[in-house]
C-alpha cells in the first residue's frame, strides 16, 4: 500500500516539473526566443571572433562555439526558473580543459552580465597562464 502512495507522489512531482519546464519554455518563446531575449549576450560572444557561431538552440538554451586549431571554446546559455545560467567551457590541446559558470536573474542587465563574465574570465585565464610561466 505504501508503495502506491510513493508512486503517486513521485508521479505528481514529475508532472509538476514537466508543467513548470513547459511554462518556462513558452515564456521564453513569447519573449522572442533565446536569440532575441539574450541578443546582447549572444552578440558579444559571436563578436569575439568571426569564426564563432551558434551551433545548438532550443526554446530554453543556446550555445555559441568557436573551434580553431588552438582548441574549442563554448558558451552555453540556459534559461530556467527565472535564472539564466552561462557556462564557459574551453578545451585546448596545450592548456587542457577549463570551465566556469555564472547565474543571473533572467532580466538582469546583459551588459552587467558581460562585464562580470569578462572580469572573471580575465582573472581565471591570468591564473592559468601564470602556471605556465
Amino acid at each position: 500500500m505504501w508503495w502506491i502512495v510513493l508512486l503517486v507522489g513521485v508521479a505528481y512531482i514529475i508532472i509538476r516539473i514537466a508543467i513548470s519546464a513547459n511554462k518556462q519554455a513558452n515564456a521564453v518563446v513569447k519573449q522572442g526566443g533565446m536569440r532575441v531575449k539574450y541578443r546582447e549576450l549572444i552578440n558579444h560572444f559571436l563578436e569575439g571572433d568571426s569564426r564563432a557561431q551558434i551551433f545548438q538552440e532550443t526554446n530554453t538554451s543556446i550555445s555559441v562555439r568557436l573551434s580553431t586549431i588552438g582548441g574549442t571554446t563554448v558558451f552555453y546559455i540556459y534559461q530556467a526558473y527565472r535564472t539564466v545560467t552561462i557556462q564557459w567551457k574551453s578545451d585546448s590541446p596545450v592548456l587542457g580543459k577549463h570551465s566556469l559558470e555564472w547565474r543571473f536573474d533572467e532580466f538582469e542587465d546583459q551588459s552587467k552580465m558581460i562585464a562580470k563574465i569578462e572580469n572573471d574570465l580575465g582573472k581565471y585565464q591570468m591564473n592559468v597562464m601564470q602556471k605556465y610561466m
